[in-house]
């Protein structure tokens, strides 16, 4: 995402510079590479080998097949350990929560391992690195049981991995297909970008596991270690929730519409592939690299996990709800013109904003609203309903620019009387080392989630911001369950405060040394047991601060 958003950023600020005459000359970016540890050297050899990579000679367009979730006939084994209630299941769906990282890889593993006839994947990012090469091996060994797969990621983080993904397809029962691709596959991909922002710009932002069509995971996590915790760099707050049910028919839609869309390639029409390896070599290696893994301390924690333990105990309990919708943005909306907002989930969705009478909590990690919203907001706090906002402060966020775009909304939202918190850049990491025997170098939120009167929860992939709205593709679940909702409150209420967050207020600060005074944002937090008062960005870098700033200063609001 960060990646996406410099990008853009750049192309944006061209355009806008060249249509002013101050320059008429791109700029080509160049990204910092990441490489990761995985399994083994032996999976690093085969699943993870990234040459420098040269155009192949043209291949011809090969027919692509229109293919639907298969779904068991009957009741999908794996549901048989889901706890179920004896409501028919028909006219009901039901819930897992899967806040802890541990438990979220654990669920994903186990749908994964359990299904018999079909896997769905899909993904904006799915890294190189230990979890992506974990989910990988355990794709491939579902394969081959039989299981048909089928995995579509955004084209976005794919630069220099054409070799491994060309991997996952020696296998005959996995399809792999690329979302609005980039047909650069070399370090010239983000000069490509820079000069077709219009296009490669808006992105499949959609994260969906699926298990023989009957059970579900949604949320906001990609496939990454920092999503799940398996490394100490860094972490992502996150939700996912565990799905099964009346609603997976809709689900499956969803990702079918997706799959089957104009804009979802044949992987093998894009991949420029150097390093060849048979499938012998790579069942091997899988076989090699998941031995090693299970003597490892990662195996250790999933298999201690709150799900896994539920799920050998047969005690797993799962929430049920017969009101449940999913909404989807349509796959085209990356083709069409941004202002054209037919079919986006914005217009889907409005229908749960207009019965709110108690309170909302919004939590997002991106978090710039638009002048709809902000209408929406002192709507509801002129009839006394309680907003709450809880998003990044500039030393957690991983995107500085979606903060300079937030930033103006602060005095507006504040005055209004909203209750607006920061996550704090070191917040839970004590909490988390309880878990993991290991420490974070930075936390970040990443949760995208709504609570709703104690009746209804909403979540998804979507962030609030214009990127979400108008650029990217989405999917937003809404759950009418006051179980559930207020369970998610509850857990909120225990955490929410100065400890973990800034809380922001604005007023007048101290004068400085000629005297002046100036109003401002206020970040309040508690700090060894003391009410700490910052004026400025608590604990960002100047770079943050001046890369927020700078932002702020364009008009680039629009493509954050």
């Amino acid at each position: 995402y960060y990646r996406m958003e410099l990008v853009t950023c750049g192309g944006l600020i061209c355009k806008w510079l060249y249509n002013i005459k101050i320059i008429n000359k791109a700029m080509n970016i160049k990204m910092k590479k990441y490489s990761h540890i995985i399994l083994s050297t032996t999976v690093l050899l085969l699943l993870s080998a990234c040459s420098t990579v040269t155009p192949s000679p043209s291949k011809k367009s090969s027919i692509k097949k229109t293919t639907m979730t298969l779904t068991p006939k009957q009741k999908a084994p794996l549901l048989g350990y889901l706890k179920q209630s004896h409501t028919p299941s028909s006219q009901y769906s039901s819930f897992y929560p899967l806040q802890l990282p541990m438990n979220a890889l654990a669920a994903r593993l186990y749908l994964i391992d359990h299904a018999r006839y079909s896997l769905n994947v899909q993904y904006y990012i799915y890294h190189d690195d230990d979890t992506g090469n974990l989910i990988s091996a355990h794709l491939i060994k579902a394969a081959q049981r039989g299981v048909k797969v089928r995995i579509l990621l955004d084209d976005m983080d794919t630069a220099n991995k054409d070799n491994k993904l060309a991997l996952l397809q020696l296998h005959h029962n996995i399809e792999l297909r690329l979302f609005n691709p980039n047909i650069l596959r070399t370090s010239f991909r983000n000069l490509a970008l820079l000069f077709d922002v219009n296009r490669l710009g808006k992105r499949m932002h959609n994260k969906v596991l699926t298990a023989d069509g009957s059970a579900a995971i949604i949320g906001g996590r990609n496939i990454g270690d920092e999503y799940f915790a398996t490394t100490g760099e860094s972490l992502f707050l996150d939700y996912d929730i565990l799905i099964t049910g009346k609603i997976m028919k809709r689900i499956n839609e969803g990702f079918d519409a997706y799959w089957n869309s104009k804009e979802a390639k044949p992987a093998e029409e894009i991949l420029h592939i150097t390093k060849k390896v048979s499938k012998e070599e790579l069942l091997s290696s899988v076989e090699q690299g998941l031995k090693l893994y299970e003597k490892s301390p990662l195996e250790y924690y999933i298999r201690h996990s709150h799900f896994s333990q539920s799920i050998q105990k047969r005690s797993l309990k799962m929430t049920q709800a017969k009101d449940a919708k999913f909404y989807y943005d349509p796959p085209s909306k990356v083709s069409k013109d941004e202002n054209d907002d037919s079919g986006h989930i914005r217009g889907q969705i409005s229908k749960d904003f207009k019965a709110i009478h108690r309170y909302i909590t919004i939590i997002s990690p991106y978090f710039i609203p638009s002048d709809e919203m902000m209408a929406d907001i002192k709507k509801m706090r002129d009839q006394n309903i309680e907003v709450t906002v809880i998003t990044n402060s500039l030393s957690s966020t991983d995107v500085f620019a979606v903060y300079g775009g937030y930033k103006e909304s602060i005095k507006p939202l504040v005055e209004m009387g909203v209750k607006l918190y920061e996550v704090k850049g070191d917040s839970f990491k004590k909490a988390i080392k309880k878990i993991k025997k290991h420490k974070f170098n930075a936390v970040s939120l990443h949760t995208k989630l709504m609570l709703i009167d104690d009746k209804r929860l909403i979540v998804g992939s979507a962030n609030i911001d214009p990127r979400s709205d108008k650029l990217n593709t989405e999917y937003l679940m809404t759950i009418s369950s006051y179980d559930l909702t207020r369970s998610q409150a509850e857990d909120l209420n225990t955490i929410i405060g100065l400890k973990y967050f800034y809380k922001l207020t604005w007023g007048t600060y101290p004068a400085d040394e000629d005297g002046d005074v100036w109003e401002g944002p206020i970040w309040k937090t508690l700090e060894n047991g003391k009410v700490k008062t910052y004026y400025a960005p608590p604990k960002a870098s100047w770079f943050k601060i001046f890369g927020a700033d700078f932002i702020s200063l364009l008009p680039v609001k629009g493509y954050l």
